[in-house]
């Protein structure tokens, strides 16, 4: 086949930046938006041109592929659905709400021989794509510690229902939005042998009681190197959105996202500090034809390339569960007051 027949499944907010993604790619072809809702399906479909439904099952036989952006409790039975159909599967962060959620999803799809991979969409964007080539690279020389800080606001009156019970989100804002940093950092780093995490939930517990929504994760990686990450859904007065530092021997990296919508990407050497990388919302060449930045652009046209070519994608499920291993490892870490060994707490899982 030349196009991929997809269906977006759930067409709540995140499924807009996925469906620019798609519309951005002439090899995929979103042939129906699926969403419990019907006025959410109505809406996106109308939009695109496409048609909808309101049950998942039932458009399966008419697709090559479903890229879920429903919430996290659906995830599971979703995959396994659309894998047991011998559909590929592109799935929203965080893959599960359970490791064993997780790995069932990992042995369906492996089962059925279809591509299934985790929308874990910095990997895909540009500035940490250089990011990490300067890491992987020497350039940097022997990295011995990184640092991120990530911060957002995320109104208690506008939570959505789903985040408020345990049983369908029990978890917050590390695992649910974290994820993407401590992914981050093992992939620039390296892979994360101990972790303990701390936090609070000073603005948000009496409204998503799965989790803090405010924590600080320190962390060892496999070469020696340390690192932390301070994380928070509950700012709102935040100074940077996103604020990454990898400290080498030989030069340091620094990825910054600004309240402005503005990107840098630095590097600090014997010269000083230099600009490697920017990104200007300003600027008309550095959005796409839907007013947005480009950021799902790269994720599609990587899934969709997957599919079409029988290759392995980047962010396969056995690479996407494991920030949710870290950190589920540093949150148990954190409840006993001690550096966790990830292995040896996963080990124990099973």
């Amino acid at each position: 086949m030349d196009k991929v027949r997809v269906a977006i499944v759930g067409c709540g907010g995140i499924s807009r930046a996925h469906i620019n993604g798609h519309m951005a790619e002439p090899r995929s072809e979103i042939v129906y938006c699926v969403d419990l809702i019907e006025e959410k399906a109505k809406e996106k479909a109308e939009a695109i041109g496409c048609r909808w439904h309101t049950d998942m099952a039932a458009v399966l036989d008419e697709v090559d592929a479903v890229d879920i952006c429903t919430p996290v409790s659906q995830h599971a039975a979703q995959t396994i659905m659309a894998a047991e159909a011998g559909k590929h599967v592109l799935c929203e962060k965080i893959m599960a709400r359970t490791l064993e959620e997780a790995e069932s999803m990992i042995a369906a799809t492996d089962e059925a021989g279809v591509v299934f991979m985790v929308a874990f969409v910095l990997r895909y964007r540009p500035e940490f794509q250089k990011l990490n080539e300067m890491c992987r690279s020497g350039e940097l020389g022997l990295i011995h510690q990184a640092f991120c800080s990530t911060t957002m606001f995320m109104h208690p009156d506008h939570v959505a229902s789903w985040r408020r019970t345990v049983e369908e989100f029990p978890m917050g804002a590390l695992m649910s939005h974290g994820c993407h940093y401590v992914d981050q950092l093992q992939w620039d780093v390296g892979p994360i042998t101990d972790a303990m995490a701390i936090g609070n939930r000073f603005t948000l517990g009496d409204v998503i009681p799965g989790g803090d929504d405010t924590e600080c994760m320190v962390m060892r990686h496999e070469n020696g190197a340390v690192s932390a990450y301070v994380e928070s859904w509950a700012t709102p007065h935040r100074m940077q959105g996103i604020r990454l530092e990898i400290y080498g021997k030989e030069a340091s990296a620094r990825l910054i996202y600004n309240n402005d919508g503005s990107r840098q990407l630095w590097r600090s050497d014997e010269s000083g500090m230099n600009l490697v990388w920017e990104f200007d919302p300003n600027r008309e060449d550095h959005m796409d034809v839907f007013g947005g930045a480009k950021d799902m652009h790269g994720q599609i046209e990587h899934f969709i390339e997957c599919v079409l070519d029988g290759k392995q994608p980047m962010t396969h499920g056995r690479e996407g569960i494991k920030p949710m291993q870290v950190i589920a490892a540093a949150t148990a870490g954190g409840e006993q007051g001690v550096l966790m060994n990830v292995a040896e707490y996963v080990a124990a899982q099973k």
